[in-house]
């Protein structure tokens, strides 16, 4: 690592919110990391989504990676900045999802309380989730 680089955000130098919206029986929504370091931090790839059932435990809700190209494939956050990352629940047919999902980027993973649906309406015949690039916030 040279001294440009930003090293990858660890649980402690982040806080997500992440918010669903209900469309056509499935979910929409954002997901939204906020640098609360007082560092330049990294966040790469895409994050991982699994929501949590009422003790705590992960569902088998499948999330799908897609395999688009990016480069650079992460985002840098200096003190304060934020990025977002769209994301996606096609459907659900298993337990009840608790509203708190798991999120899990290379530095580190972190639950957090979601606002608004706690699963999709819809059943199928997908039920796999997904999450897209983070992108800055712009200022």
């Amino acid at each position: 690592m040279t001294d440009t680089d930003a090293a990858e955000a660890s649980p402690e130098d982040v806080t997500f919110t992440l918010t669903w919206l209900a469309e056509d029986g499935a979910l929409s929504g954002v997901l939204e990391a906020r640098n609360v370091s007082q560092r330049r931090v990294r966040l790469s790839g895409k994050p991982g989504l699994t929501p949590l059932d009422a003790d705590g435990q992960p569902l088998d809700a499948m999330a799908i990676v897609t395999l688009e190209m990016r480069m650079p494939g992460y985002v840098e956050l200096d003190p304060g900045e934020s990025a977002r990352s769209k994301i996606g629940w096609a459907g659900w047919d298993g337990p009840a999802a608790s509203g708190i999902v798991r999120v899990e980027w290379p530095g580190g993973q972190a639950d957090v309380p979601a606002s608004g649906p706690r699963q999709p309406s819809a059943t199928g015949p997908a039920t796999n989730l997904w999450s897209s690039w983070f992108d800055r916030v712009a200022a």
